[in-house]
């Protein structure tokens, strides 16, 4: 018999307005992300900056947490990530604030900028046009305009480069382009062994999808740096695949989260666990031997999966981009459309906001 991940004619009738297309072509999003950023002018922004804030809500505000993990040993600043409607008290002139709304009409972050603007900070924007765009103009801001479209969690690369780019501009970080070309490089190579036309048997993406097929994934990251990496892969299997899925990072998860492996098995046989990391030495090697010994004993299934890449951009996306694949067939396996949102569009008619 024919696995269902190999009938390709199949997953496209599951697939209506082709999530996995949009996955594919990230390598080519991330070259149209740096195009834009880099040829959109600089408007009104202080090159005095002690800190950067970065507002957005769901996939938009993911490329914060992303900007303060790539950027956590060069960063002179700190970089925070705002997902509410309000703003910390401690939002001057003196901060970068980074409005990422890809429809440009996320109320939270509308407010939160307006705000920003108010107390005399740098606002840039970043989106695909709606108010948020409107705003920029009526200001004269800085206005990164990524093209719309796109479920926004498939509009990773639109949503992270632009920080980058705007940074290295105004001279606060070092050059990022050769960062951003070998990821492009990687993501490229990366995709011809995650894509649908590799079968089960070779295709890790697939194998990870039937692994986690009618259980709970658990998702750790091995440093908390990266537990924006966890992080990604758990709001991926919610909203592509509509399964619940949970994460955490090392070495917090040994002061606490460890504890719950001693649950009876009722509690530990359904779930799957997931390692991501950069590479394992000394203590956080013991850690995660451990902790795999541990709960392989209790016959829950482990997948290890280590991010290649010199500099910490392709590292991210190599830790990721299997993840994006995965969680796509993981849909297909579930019979879900990996596009649709149901719950989260009828929250939003309840509240009153607009469906994009």
């Amino acid at each position: 018999m024919v696995e269902k991940l190999d009938q390709i004619e199949v997953l496209k009738n599951l697939d209506p307005k082709d999530m996995y297309s949009a996955v594919y072509n990230l390598p080519e999003q991330i070259e149209r992300a740096a195009e834009v950023s880099y040829s959109a002018p600089i408007k009104n922004v202080s090159y005095n900056i002690e800190k950067v804030i970065v507002l957005g809500m769901g996939g938009s505000a993911i490329g914060g947490d992303v900007l303060h993990s790539v950027l956590f040993k060069e960063a002179r600043f700190p970089i925070y990530v705002n997902r509410d409607y309000d703003l910390p008290t401690w939002v001057d002139s003196k901060t970068l604030v980074f409005a990422v709304s890809y429809s440009g009409n996320t109320v939270e972050t509308l407010n939160s900028a307006k705000a920003a603007y108010d107390k005399g900070a740098s606002v840039v924007a970043v989106t695909s046009g709606g108010k948020l765009k409107e705003f920029a103009n009526e200001k004269n801001l800085t206005l990164v305009e990524i093209p719309s479209g796109m479920a926004p969690r498939a509009a990773i690369g639109y949503v992270t480069i632009p920080s980058f780019v705007v940074l290295e501009k105004i001279g606060v970080v070092s050059s990022k382009k050769s960062d951003i070309e070998e990821t492009i490089n990687y993501l490229k190579k990366a995709r011809e062994s995650f894509k649908r036309e590799v079968p089960t048997e070779e295709n890790v993406a697939k194998k990870v999808a039937k692994m986690i097929f009618k259980r709970i994934p658990v998702i750790y990251a091995v440093e908390e740096k990266w537990k924006v990496a966890a992080y990604r892969w758990k709001c991926q299997i919610n909203e592509n695949s509509k399964y619940p899925a949970f994460y955490h990072f090392f070495p917090e998860l040994n002061h606490n989260e460890i504890m719950a492996w001693e649950a009876m098995d009722e509690v530990i046989k359904p779930l799957t666990l997931i390692f991501l990391y950069t590479s394992l030495d000394g203590e956080m090697k013991i850690r995660v031997e451990f902790m795999k010994e541990k709960i392989s004993e209790r016959g829950v299934p482990i997948f290890m999966w280590q991010a290649e890449g010199k500099s910490p951009l392709t590292q991210f996306f190599s830790m990721t981009y299997l993840g994006d694949f995965a969680t796509v067939y993981l849909a297909y396996l579930a019979d879900k459309d990996p596009f649709s949102i149901g719950y989260i569009n009828e929250l939003k008619m309840r509240i009153g906001q607009p469906l994009s």
